[in-house]
């Protein structure tokens, strides 16, 4: 968990400022990343006692508000200096967690590649080589995003998430700790990282410290498979406990609230991460997709460190398999609810976000010559929209379902649209385009 030398349990010293690395997410914060928008949009959505205000509100579908069926999101989590003099500065900080994390709002499903933070890369601007961890320290968020979107193939990331090493520590005190079921004693100290972990076997309540103590040892037989074996454990009971429990009083909303404003950053706003809350609220932990970026050997840095190599082949199979390509099988239309409705009481917008001129307007005389009724047609906010999206609002929903079974797109979606409308809008997407 933490570089540097151990002797019998403890370690040395070293002479100048050493980075103490937050816990490593893995395979397991992908549960997190949703426990974050939720945490920040908490109070807005997730509670019985609340849902009714939250029906009162309409709330946006993602869709609407991020103008396309799915996003990537980079979620880094980073480490904490300290000094000779035992004072914690953030300067120079790096992000030992790295994770491109796709979510796709049709079909509700979370996908993560996770980074190695020793993955050798080119910096930008001439800045030579180094493990892609350094992108942070270099260049913050931005830098990160765009080393990490280069490194994986993507145009770009979406939105960000940057959690602190006391995130989960933070959580876990303000729900009021966790009941975790310890199986072996963990004694380890390591008073330069800060971190002593005294746990005795038994079924016990643990607090914030205890918990994050139990979730980072790794001093046994098992060593780095068992520690992300507690982590999946503590991740499962923390989710379980904030869908569970009554968390809605206003004491544990402000804790929330505080807990997410003091140790997450994110570009996400307020409306967005309430819309991502709500929409992902019941996504089912164990079927998130995850996967590792893999590597073919290792390379030795200029101060005699060793870094990994990409397996470039790989990676990009990976990448199409777990974040541009499809992740769930294509929507299926409902004929039934198409089949209540007159083409001709239904009033069309065909906007072009395909990238190809002219496709908005062979769109709009296919859906005229169903019967539809076309309003108006333009250019989309973007032009590089995969896939075809209608947008209607709920009262609608059954003149959106007879537009897409008009469009016959498999990959067509259809979105609330944030505003209250008696028109369908079609965006036109990639999928819309002729086939060659």
């Amino acid at each position: 968990m933490f570089d540097g030398m151990e002797q019998q349990g403890k370690h040395l010293e070293p002479p100048g400022p050493r980075p103490v690395h937050t816990w490593p997410f893995k395979k397991l914060l992908p549960a997190l990343v949703i426990a974050a928008a939720a945490l920040l949009g908490f109070f807005a959505v997730e509670h019985r006692a609340i849902t009714d205000a939250v029906t009162r509100v309409f709330v946006p579908s993602p869709e609407s508000l991020f103008g396309r069926s799915r996003i990537y999101l980079l979620v880094l989590g980073t480490d904490d200096n300290w000094t000779e003099s035992d004072q914690l500065y953030t300067k120079e900080s790096r992000s030992d967690t790295i994770m491109a994390v796709a979510l796709d709002f049709p079909s509700h499903v979370v996908s993560v590649v996770s980074v190695p933070r020793d993955m050798w890369v080119e910096l930008p601007r001439g800045q030579g080589h180094a493990k892609i961890n350094a992108a942070f320290m270099e260049g913050g968020v931005s830098e990160s995003q765009a080393v990490v979107a280069h490194f994986l193939g993507l145009p770009t990331f979406d939105r960000y998430l940057v959690l602190k090493i006391n995130a989960t520590r933070g959580l876990i005190d303000a729900i009021g700790g966790i009941d975790v079921c310890v199986k072996q004693t963990m004694n380890y100290d390591d008073t330069w990282g800060h971190l002593h972990i005294h746990l005795k076997p038994g079924c016990q309540h643990l607090s914030g410290e205890q918990a994050v103590g139990y979730i980072r040892f790794r001093h046994d037989a098992l060593g780095d498979i068992g520690r992300i074996q507690r982590q999946q454990e503590v991740v499962r009971t923390v989710v379980q406990k904030l869908k569970n429990d009554k968390f809605n009083d206003l004491t544990h909303i402000v804790a929330l609230i505080g807990v997410a404003r003091r140790n997450i950053a994110t570009n996400l706003t307020f409306d967005e991460m309430r819309s991502l809350a709500f929409s992902f609220r019941n996504v089912n932990l164990a079927g998130i997709k995850t996967a590792q970026a893999p590597y073919v050997d290792s390379v030795i840095e200029s101060d005699g460190e060793d870094a990994l190599e990409v397996d470039r082949p790989a990676l990009e199979r990976m990448v199409a398999k777990y974040l541009t390509g499809p992740l769930a099988p294509p929507p299926t239309p409902n004929p039934a609810l198409a089949a209540t409705v007159t083409p001709s009481s239904v009033h069309v917008d065909v906007v072009n976000g395909s990238g190809l001129e002219g496709m908005a307007k062979t769109v709009a005389d296919r859906l005229k010559k169903k019967g539809f009724v076309i309003d108006t047609i333009g250019n989309a906010d973007r032009s590089d929209y995969a896939n075809t999206m209608i947008e209607a609002d709920s009262a609608n929903r059954a003149a959106a379902e007879a537009v897409r079974d008009a469009l016959a797109l498999k990959t067509a979606t259809v979105a609330s649209s944030a505003e209250a409308s008696l028109v369908v809008r079609v965006v036109v997407g990639q999928d819309a385009l002729p086939q060659r």
